[in-house]
């Protein structure tokens, strides 16, 4: 329900919302609104997305703020249920043990409901919501609100199907000095990562890695590179990992635009020995991409050399995926 409401509100906001779906949308988006606007927290979270409806890094923030009210408050779960539905329900669902019946079809499940990609605690709350989730799913669908790209785990950006990667194809898939701009040294060639038993249980198949130098061992560029065994593997790892960096909140996250399928990227605050580092997560198909710049002669590693440095991985990662060799270069950059 929450990723729903988070891509309503964005559609809202870049005016992509249908005209069936913008009595939906506002409604929702007057009930979200109110109830966040009452802390400094939630009236940022709400501002970011308005600012920028595509960027995963906002939706992803208004996301997690958005669920801890909920999982907090069963009065206002119900009001956003609602408010999807358009109007109150004629009646709630009749439940029994383990399972909830809606209009004669029943959703079995003892710890989690699933409807289509929405998850549901089985809780009363839970209960109390699904039927208007379900009221208004099919309806989002017909409007364009709830199917196609989402802004925090979408599917891929390439026209053609993203391919799981050989060992070999990975290690193309790193870049090496010809590929990179002017100043850059390589430390060491290409090595493989051996993925533990946790990694392959996961879909990781395989992972490489690269490490170049500018100036000084200080100015460290680190690029990784991880192979899944599907997209599926791969959308569940990153969405995993983004989460699990916004849950702690330790470091700063740093704007980045819209970039394979789905990125995020983060500084380090003062006092942990790396100040002016920058790291970056990024999906691409089935594979995701790992990018670490330290800083450069004393100087903060910029995020425009990150976003530079993203763009040609996220080519070069679509073009080994599509059965080509990875030829894209940041080098005129």
């Amino acid at each position: 329900m929450v990723d729903t409401v988070v891509q309503i509100i964005a559609q809202m906001a870049d005016g992509t919302a249908t005209a069936v779906g913008t009595g939906v949308g506002q409604a929702v988006s007057n009930v979200v609104r109110e109830r966040l606007g009452r802390s400094e927290d939630g009236r940022s979270a709400i501002r970011a997305v308005d600012e920028q409806p595509a960027d995963p890094v906002a939706g992803a923030a208004l996301r997690a703020l958005l669920q801890a009210e909920i999982d907090a408050d069963p009065k206002f779960a119900q009001a956003v249920a609602v408010a999807l539905a358009g109007a109150a329900p004629a009646e709630f669902p009749h439940s029994a043990t383990g399972s909830i019946t809606l209009h004669g079809s029943t959703v079995r499940g003892r710890n989690t409901i699933s409807l289509g990609p929405v998850t549901i605690n089985n809780t009363g709350t839970a209960r109390f919501t699904l039927l208007a989730v379900a009221l208004v799913f099919f309806g989002l669908i017909a409007a364009g609100i709830y199917g196609g790209t989402q802004l925090f785990g979408g599917g891929s950006t390439s026209a053609r199907p993203m391919s799981a990667l050989s060992d070999g194809a990975t290690r193309r898939v790193l870049p090496d000095l010809s590929a990179l701009p002017a100043g850059w040294t390589k430390s060491d060639g290409p090595a493989a990562r051996e993925a533990s038993q946790m990694s392959k249980d996961a879909g990781i198949t395989h992972s490489e890695w690269v490490e170049f130098l500018m100036g000084s061992e200080r100015g460290k560029l680190s690029i990784s590179v991880v192979a899944f065994a599907s997209e599926d593997k791969s959308a569940a790892f990153y969405r995993g990992s983004a989460e699990r960096e916004l849950a702690t909140g330790e470091n700063p996250l740093v704007s980045m635009p819209r970039i394979g399928d789905e990125v995020f990227a983060y500084s380090y605050p003062p006092g942990n020995g790396k100040e002016g580092s920058l790291q970056m997560m990024m999906r691409v198909g089935t594979v995701i991409v790992l990018i670490e710049g330290d800083s450069v002669e004393g100087q903060p590693f910029e995020s425009s050399r990150l976003e530079v440095l993203a763009k040609m991985m996220a080519e070069r990662a679509q073009q080994a995926q599509g059965g080509q060799e990875p030829v894209a270069t940041a080098r005129n950059a």
